[in-house]
């Protein structure tokens, strides 16, 4: 056996043993029971209120799985910006200024927070969720990509 070869099947022992033990954890710790229960249901009631923002065409979430649909024109909800995927960098990176990663597909603001989130810690997430909203908002109405 060569020596990459070896080394390939050395590490996916490592990679499966790493997996397994973090299953452990996740089931030791009822995380997918928290999740259904608990932190699940408050995120959630949050992130979807994020939707009555001037930005935000849908807000959606399943889990801790989140995502918020940025668009030019609230009332109508389904136009588009222009220049597919522009609004969401910026978002993005007005995001990571504020100390919160959320990540841009197209226009989209997608969030996955870790299954350990605490109620404290949602609430600051929600607070940096609008703080970028806010500033994405009037960023773009500066621009004149906002109507």
């Amino acid at each position: 056996m060569s020596f990459s070869a070896d080394y390939a099947r050395r590490s996916l022992g490592v990679r499966a043993a790493a997996a397994l033990a973090n299953l452990e954890i996740i089931e030791r710790e009822g995380l997918v029971g928290r999740v259904a229960n608990d932190i699940g249901p408050y995120f959630q009631k949050q992130w979807l209120a994020l939707g009555d923002h001037p930005l935000v065409g849908e807000a959606r979430m399943v889990g801790l799985i989140g995502a918020l649909e940025l668009v030019p024109n609230k009332p109508s909800r389904r136009e588009k910006f222009a220049d597919t995927g522009k609004v969401g960098t910026i978002c993005r990176d007005i995001s990571f200024k504020n100390g919160l990663v959320m990540r841009a597909t197209r226009d989209s603001m997608i969030i996955s927070p870790p299954l350990v989130m605490k109620h404290d810690e949602a609430d600051e997430l929600i607070r940096r969720a609008t703080k970028t909203l806010d500033e994405t908002h009037h960023v773009l109405r500066a621009q004149g990509l906002m109507r």
